[in-house]
């Protein structure tokens, strides 16, 4: 009784370990800046904050990716609608889907090539390229802002939209800012939505990182329920042939 009870606690322990192991890996958490030498550009790179008096982000969030790539996951507090009634629903809305009233923007930096990446008016995505002048290049916009750099290696982003979209262009009435910065644990990944929040297709139908760890982790039970059922079936036909073997010899 009790080596089934310890088995059904272990069956329970690896579904819960698998489901937010596939997740964290689906949504791309990533486990690389753990270590010194991988984690040594972050300070480096990191962006140069500038946002309203008064909207200030809490803490900034960095990950190594699994190529060098280096993620800056600011974090607010909340976002404010100017519509009392528009803000209230659209809270409810986020804590519903996400878990959380909390907004993450993300910056992207390749320090192999000076790339970089954020989202700026209408979620729409900015690529661009630091140059050697300290300058950026937009690319969608065709654009070289001049001076977007602290020497030559930090972005300054500004804070254009209520929702905190961000931009190369300076913004009246922004402040520069210093949030705490720290490296993201699957703790602050998980606690922040970020299995949620990201999405990708397969065969155009869209899938969120908890569906396709939902499904992972039901297919691995599918397997295990048919091989043990299998062994089962085995073990039992062992009992019954040294069963017959003995009862040919007594014979």
């Amino acid at each position: 009784m009790r080596r089934r009870t310890v088995l059904v606690v272990l069956w329970l322990i690896g579904n819960v370990l698998v489901f937010w192991a596939v997740a964290l890996t689906a949504s791309g958490y990533s486990l690389e800046g753990y270590l010194p030498w991988e984690s040594s550009k972050v300070f480096t790179y990191s962006p140069v904050l500038h946002s309203k008096p008064g909207d200030k982000p809490t803490e900034i969030l960095y990950m190594v990716g699994r190529n060098g790539e280096l993620y800056y996951y600011i974090v607010w507090r909340d976002e404010y609608f100017s519509n009392s009634l528009i803000d209230k629903l659209y809270r409810l809305m986020r804590g519903l889907i996400y878990g959380t009233s909390e907004d993450v923007e993300v910056f992207g930096v390749v320090p192999e090539n000076s790339s970089f990446y954020f989202q700026t008016y209408g979620h729409s995505s900015v690529h661009g390229k630091i140059l050697p002048d300290g300058s950026c290049l937009w690319s969608e916009r065709g654009l070289t802002i001049p001076n977007c750099t602290v020497n030559g290696t930090h972005v300054k982003l500004y804070v254009v939209t209520w929702n905190h979209m961000l931009s190369l262009l300076p913004e009246n009435d922004t402040v520069q800012v210093f949030p705490e910065m720290r490296h993201m644990t699957p703790e602050d990944y998980v606690a922040l939505g970020m299995v949620k929040r990201t999405k990708y297709s397969i065969a155009g139908i869209a899938f969120n990182s908890l569906t396709a760890s939902l499904v992972v982790t039901v297919l691995l039970n599918i397997i295990l329920f048919v091989l043990l059922r299998r062994w089962l079936l085995l073990r039992r036909g062992r009992k019954n042939l040294r069963s017959r073997l003995l009862f040919r010899r007594e014979v």
